[in-house]
């Protein structure tokens, strides 16, 4: 248990707590929510930087990283869906079909030997999810004291939302594309 994977245990408590706060419907505790998945996305970029730099990459943090991610991303989606005026349950169904399909090619791939890391792709949709997760939760917590408009921040919220959807579905293709390639060469 080194300190990239005790960052990544990090992340799955401030999930946790996240998930407990954006439950309720007050302004407060979505506001606190709010702050604590951001320090929980951050997190995610810290761990797998200090694995790099300090060359601390393990099986677990291979495993572990993307499996928060996923419980924080969906988890935080599925929890907002029937709640949030710019989320609709199709969508969170698009993203989480995408990572059991993901995972499930990464999960195939590397049992025939073959690693299938992170594209570039899948980070710039993780990262575009994250924030429109974050933009939902930050429009949820506005209540009645908006700190901008409610339609044009609605608006901007959609359109994250909508990018974050076709970032999801582009990397999806990628990842299909990039193991049969892959498993084509026998890497």
């Amino acid at each position: 248990m080194n300190l990239p994977n005790k960052i990544t245990l990090s992340r799955l408590i401030l999930a946790i707590a996240f998930f407990v706060l954006v439950s309720f419907e007050a302004s407060l505790l979505l506001n606190i929510g709010l702050v604590v998945f951001v320090v929980a996305c951050s997190t995610d970029f810290l761990d797998g930087y200090v694995a790099r730099k300090w060359q601390l990459e393990t099986a677990l943090g291979r495993i572990a990283d993307p499996f928060v991610d996923k419980i924080i991303v969906c988890g935080g989606f599925v929890l907002l869906a029937h709640r949030a005026p710019t989320l609709a349950p199709w969508m969170v169904v698009v993203i989480i079909s995408r990572e059991f399909l993901v995972s499930s090619i990464r999960g195939y791939t590397e049992s025939r030997g073959i690693a299938f890391g992170a594209r570039w792709s899948g980070k710039a949709k993780a990262a575009t999810q994250m924030v429109a997760l974050a933009l939902v939760v930050y429009l949820k917590a506005q209540g009645d004291l908006p700190l901008i408009p409610p339609e044009p921040a609605r608006v901007v919220v959609a359109g994250v939302v909508y990018l974050a959807l076709a970032l999801t579905v582009f990397s999806g293709v990628v990842y299909i594309g990039a193991a049969r390639r892959a498993l084509a060469r026998g890497e």
